[in-house]
């Protein structure tokens, strides 16, 4: 996405691909190989074509420990690393790693030049697992294609609430969908005129198991309605013709999600993780519970869906939010800050670096961040 803008336009922003299809069946000397390759091969580009920073993108797990090879790979080449953080498990993955792994995470991050995370409440985290990592926040944004589409045509339907999973049955657990589950039976009963739109499910018929076994009512089909993954304009159909999102996730970010259901003008109940409280107030577009409190989730989801029509307001509230502060203009604008100051430290004058690399490794899609 980044490098279709004008920020990588005005800078010459390159990409270091090293982008191949995760294979759970790999061998591990493999994997190896190929990532020493990779890392020879950054280490080359680096020297023919020296920029004047380097940005990694990152995230926790194998992808943290990767990726550091390219930080200090750009660090042994003399150049200033910006580290791009976007995982909202990185504090569990930290304090679940033994000591000498701890030591090299906390020595990876106070050695870039400048760390990036999405939100004040991962600026403190960062700063209390890492002291003296230089942080700053540059949040998520939304192209202006996304957003006039979120703004579309809708047939917005009262009392249609949301959940849009990941299609990965694990995943979808630390979505929080069992919580939900949970409690639908009795929101189902108690609300006859909702509609509960689940999305993004490995298997529907999965979710009628988890039901039977646990010998709860399922919910009438035409008020549950089951679905697996959905993309492109059903998914956005979908933001604009619900009025509430529901996530009661274990762990976050920032999630693009919420973005997009705040620009479709929807009311969010999601769960006090990650930088959700910043995105969203309770006075403001949302209802907020702590994870895994299922009585929280009920609770949330009753007073929203009690309000009527003040959901309408929160909407428009959270469309504003996402105009003022999640739009990639405000993206560009933040790195370009960053990028100048990285710049002020490393040349005289004021100008921006000339060069950027942009790396993100790992078997998973490498773009730009």
């Amino acid at each position: 996405m980044l490098l279709r803008t004008r920020l990588a336009q005005g800078t010459g922003m390159r990409l270091f691909n090293n982008y191949r299809r995760r294979d759970a069946g790999r061998p591990l000397r493999e994997r190896l190989r190929y990532q020493a390759g990779m890392v020879l091969a950054f280490r080359s580009e680096l020297q023919s074509k020296r920029p004047d920073l380097v940005h990694v993108k990152t995230s926790s797990g194998i992808n943290f420990y990767q990726n550091s090879l390219y930080v200090h790979a750009a660090r042994l080449a003399r150049l200033p690393v910006l580290i791009q953080l976007h995982c909202g498990k990185f504090e569990a993955f930290y304090r679940s790693s033994p000591a000498p792994l701890k030591a090299w995470i906390r020595y990876t991050l106070t050695r870039a030049r400048r760390v990036a995370v999405l939100s004040r409440y991962w600026k403190e985290r960062l700063s209390a697992l890492a002291p003296g990592t230089r942080l700053v926040v540059i949040p998520n944004g939304l192209e202006p294609e996304e957003l006039e589409r979120l703004a579309g045509p809708h047939d917005r339907r009262p009392g249609r609430v949301l959940f849009m999973g990941t299609g990965e049955a694990w995943l979808n657990r630390e979505k929080g969908l069992e919580d939900l589950l949970a409690v639908l039976p009795r929101m189902a009963a108690d609300y006859p005129s909702v509609t509960w739109v689940l999305a993004g499910l490995e298997s529907p018929e999965e979710v009628e198991g988890w039901w039977r076994e646990r010998g709860l009512p399922r919910p009438a089909k035409d008020r549950v309605l089951c679905r697996s993954v959905v993309s492109g304009e059903e998914r956005l159909r979908l933001l604009r013709d619900s009025t509430l999102l529901v996530l009661p996730s274990y762990f976050e970010n920032m999630p693009n999600l919420v973005l997009e259901a705040m620009a479709a003008g929807l009311a969010v109940v999601a769960t006090r993780v990650g930088a959700l409280p910043e995105m969203l107030a309770e006075d403001g577009g949302g209802f907020l519970f702590p994870a895994g409190d299922q009585a929280g989730l009920e609770g949330a989801l009753r007073r929203a869906l009690d309000e009527g029509d003040g959901l309408a307001r929160r909407g428009r509230r959270n469309r504003e939010t996402v105009e003022r502060h999640h739009t990639m203009a405000v993206v560009e604008r933040g790195l370009e800050d960053v990028y100048r100051d990285i710049a002020r430290q490393d040349r005289t004058g004021t100008r921006p670096a000339g060069e950027v690399v942009a790396a993100r490794s790992g078997e998973s899609r490498a773009g730009a961040p």
